[in-house]
């Protein structure tokens, strides 16, 4: 389709100079106005997309929260715009997962300021584009938490944190949320590849 705009224009622009050719009284900045679109819409799409740079890894980022997707998920605005946020280093019951999924979401709702902001603290980037970051807000790591309260498990393949797997040690002895009976939502990964999107 940008190719189509540009051919557009390119034809508008051979249509104006022609006419302006036969009729001396056309202006000649309109010729110059149309060239210099021309030229400035070829530029634009031909400039390679890059990535924020305010979502590069070690960025630190003060967002407000604009929705919450599931207990590991959720959207923020920031000052660069929107950006799709994976907590970090843990993994929650999928929303299918009744009811721990929707418990997980609403726990993770209740650790976050409805009106203040928090900080994204950026890890990473994973494969749907989302940014994985650590999420603070008043001095509280939100992932360690969710595993304390026993609304998300520790990611192992990412997250090498003693402090996590400690809360996620006292959650299963004390079986706080998903700890209370046993079943696939502890273990989010082996249930999302039993039942596939």
């Amino acid at each position: 389709m940008n190719q189509e705009l540009l051919k557009l224009l390119q034809k508008t622009l051979r249509g104006e100079l022609s006419r302006t050719r036969r009729r001396k009284n056309r202006s000649p900045w309109l010729v110059g106005g149309l060239t210099a679109a021309v030229m400035a819409i070829s530029y634009a799409l031909h400039q390679p997309k890059a990535p924020p740079s305010a979502t590069a890894n070690g960025a630190e980022l003060v967002c407000t929260v604009q929705a919450v997707h599931d207990g590991d998920t959720l959207v923020a605005g920031c000052p660069a715009g929107e950006v799709k946020v994976r907590v970090f280093g843990i993994d929650a019951p999928e929303m299918k997962q009744e009811p721990w999924g929707d418990r997980s979401r609403e726990a993770l709702r209740g650790l976050l300021p409805r009106f203040g902001s928090i900080t994204l603290r950026v890890m990473d980037h994973d494969r749907y584009g989302r940014t994985v970051a650590q999420v603070v807000t008043s001095e509280r790591d939100l992932g360690l938490e969710m595993v304390r309260l026993g609304q998300a498990v520790v990611y192992e393949q990412y997250n090498h944190s003693p402090d996590y797997r400690q809360a996620q040690s006292e959650a299963k002895q004390t079986r706080r949320g998903i700890w209370a009976k046993p079943g696939g939502q502890q273990d989010p990964a082996t249930w999302r590849r039993l039942n596939p999107r």
